[in-house]
C-alpha cells in the first residue's frame, strides 16, 4: 500500500524498546558474518535502492518540496560515493590491525581487533532524507552493527520506504534495520535504547541527546550544522566564487548544513562580487521556484522576515527575500548586502535561503571574524593564490574547509565530515568514521619460548632490577 496518506505514527517508547530487541537479536547474527559477507550484501541492497531513485525522488520532493531533479542528482551520487567507499575499503579498515611494540617485547604479537557496538540509534534530520539515514546506516551495518533508525517527523515517507524495501530483499537478519517514527519521545526513547547515537539536527536538540547519552557514558556523534562561512579575497576567482555562493547559499532553498550562509568579502573585491551576485541572483529568481524549492518548515518563513527585517533596520540592503506564499513556505533567495557582526543574519544558522555579505579590510580581519562565531562546520576562502588561501584556511575553527571550493566534503567519503564547537563533535565518513562504530579491543599474544616465564615474574632479584633497568633506558619500539 503507498503511504503517502498516511500520517506519521508516533511510536510509543514501548514500540522502540521492542524493536531495540528485535535489533539486538538480528545483532547477535549478523555480528558473526565476515566483513566480506557484509560487503557484498550491503552492495546487493544498495542496488536495489539505487534502482529505485526515480522514487525517492518524488518521495522527498512531494514530502519536503526539494526539487525531484536535486535529489537524483545530489542526493543519489553522494550516496553511491559513500556505499562506493566503505564496501571498498572495509575490510582494509576493520581488519585486526598490527601494533608496534618495543623491542623486549619481540617474542609477542599485538594487534587491535575491532568490536562492533551493538544497536546504533540513528536520529535524521528532514532536509537529507535519504542520503543521511542510508549514508550513516551503511558504515554501522558494515562493522556489524544493527540500526535503529528514526527520521524526522517532517520526512519520514522516505526512511519507511527505505525499510520496507532493505526487508524485502530478505538479505539482512529480520529486525537488523528498522525504522521507528515520531517526535521528540520517539527520539528520546532511540537515544535510551541505543548503544551508540548520531545525530543530526539542531544546537538545542543536539544538546539534549548529549546529555542523555552522557548520563549513561554512551558514545555520540553530533551533526548540528551551522553552514559555511566563506571568505573571498581580493585576488579571488570571482566568477567562479559568485556562483558558488549562489549555488551552495540557495541549493534546497538555503537548508543544507555546508551552504553558505555568511560571506566576507575584502574591499578591493566587494562591488564586483556584489554586482555579480545580483546579476546572478536575477537569473536565479527568473527560474521562479524549480532551481531552488521551497520551505519544509512553512512556518520558519516569519523568522526569515524578522532576521530580514532586523538586517534592514540596522542600514543593510536586501535583495530578494520576498515571501510570496507564506503557508506553503514560497521565500525568494535573498543576499544582504553590508551586513553587521552582531546580526542575526550573520550570527545564526539561517535555515533557508539567505546570504549575508560582510565587507571587510583583510582576510585576516575574515578570519577573526568567522573564529568569533560559535558554529565550526564548514568555511572556505577564494584567492588565485591557492597557498595563501591554504594558509589562512588552516587558521580557521572550522572542521571541514575548502580552498576555492565550497565545501562539498560529503562527496569525499575518505575526508573526515564533521565540525567543532556548537556544530558538534564526532566524525563521519573516513576510515575514522567507519571504525567509531566499533570499540577497539587491544590484543596481545605471547608466542615464545612457550614454557619459559618473563623476566619480570617472580621472585624478584637485584640481577633482574639492574636487567630492567638496561631495557628501559634502550627502549625502541619495533
Amino acid at each position: 500500500m503507498d503511504d503517502s496518506s498516511l500520517l506519521v505514527q508516533e511510536n510509543s517508547a514501548e514500540d522502540v524498546a521492542r524493536a531495540a530487541e528485535e535489533c539486538r537479536n538480528a545483532f547477535a547474527r549478523w555480528r558473526g558474518y565476515s566483513i566480506r559477507e557484509r560487503v557484498e550484501i550491503v552492495s546487493r541492497i544498495w542496488k536495489e535502492i539505487r534502482a529505485k531513485g526515480a522514487e525517492f525522488a518524488q518521495i522527498i520532493h512531494e514530502e519536503t518540496g526539494k526539487p525531484a531533479l536535486e535529489v537524483e542528482t545530489m542526493e543519489m551520487p553522494a550516496l553511491e560515493t559513500v556505499v562506493s567507499y566503505f564496501t571498498s575499503n572495509a575490510r582494509r579498515i576493520l581488519d585486526d590491525a598490527p601494533a608496534r611494540r618495543p623491542w623486549f617485547l619481540s617474542h609477542k604479537r599485538a594487534y587491535v581487533r575491532h568490536h562492533p557496538r551493538g544497536v546504533i540509534g540513528i536520529i535524521a534530520p528532514w532536509n537529507m532524507p535519504l542520503l543521511i539515514p542510508w549514508g550513516d546506516a551503511v558504515p554501522a551495518l558494515l562493522a556489524g552493527n544493527a540500526v535503529l533508525l528514526k527520521p524526522s517527523e517532517r520526512a519520514s515517507r522516505a526512511a519507511r520506504r527505505l525499510a520496507r524495501l532493505v526487508d524485502a530483499t530478505g538479505l539482512l537478519p529480520k529486525g537488523l534495520f528498522t525504522v521507528v517514527t515520531g517526535g521528540i519521545p520517539t527520539g528520546e526513547a532511540v537515544v535510551s535504547a541505543a548503544d551508540m547515537v548520531v545525530f543530526t539536527g539542531s544546537l538545542e536538540n543536539g544538546r539534549r541527546v548529549a546529555e542523555a547519552c552522557a548520563r549513561t557514558l554512551k558514545p555520540v556523534v553530533l551533526e548540528l550544522g551551522g553552514k559555511q562561512s566563506m571568505i573571498v579575497l581580493k585576488d579571488a576567482p570571482l566568477k567562479r566564487a559568485v556562483k558558488a555562493a549562489i549555488w551552495s547559499g540557495f541549493s534546497n532553498c538555503g537548508q543544507v548544513c555546508t551552504g553558505v550562509g555568511r560571506i566576507f568579502v575584502e574591499e578591493d573585491a566587494y562591488e564586483e562580487f556584489s554586482s555579480g551576485l545580483v546579476a546572478e541572483l536575477k537569473e536565479l529568481q527568473n527560474k521562479a521556484w524549480a532551481d531552488f524549492g521551497r520551505l519544509a518548515i512553512p512556518a520558519y518563513a516569519r523568522v526569515i522576515r524578522e532576521i530580514l527585517e532586523e538586517a534592514a533596520a540596522s542600514g543593510a540592503r536586501i535583495e530578494g527575500g520576498e515571501i510570496s506564499d507564506e503557508e506553503s513556505g514560497l521565500v525568494r533567495p535573498a543576499i544582504v548586502f553590508e551586513a553587521k557582526a552582531g546580526l542575526r543574519a550573520v550570527e545564526e544558522e539561517v535555515f533557508g535561503p539567505v546570504i549575508a555579505l560582510v565587507r571587510v579590510k583583510s582576510g585576516e580581519e575574515a578570519a577573526a571574524l568567522v573564529n568569533r562565531g560559535r558554529f565550526g562546520l564548514a568555511a572556505s576562502v577564494w584567492s588565485r593564490d591557492v597557498k595563501k588561501a591554504e594558509k589562512l584556511g588552516a587558521a580557521l575553527e572550522a572542521g571541514m574547509v575548502g580552498v576555492n571550493e565550497t565545501a562539498i566534503h560529503y562527496a569525499v567519503p575518505s575526508l573526515p565530515f564533521s565540525g567543532i564547537k556548537s556544530s558538534g563533535f564526532g566524525r563521519r565518513h573516513s576510515d575514522e568514521g567507519l571504525r567509531q562504530f566499533c570499540w577497539p579491543q587491544s590484543v596481545l599474544v605471547h608466542e615464545w619460548p612457550k614454557d619459559a616465564a618473563d623476566v619480570w615474574y617472580f621472585p624478584s632479584a637485584p640481577w633482574k632490577t639492574r636487567l630492567l633497568s638496561l631495557i628501559g633506558r634502550g627502549l625502541r619500539p619495533r
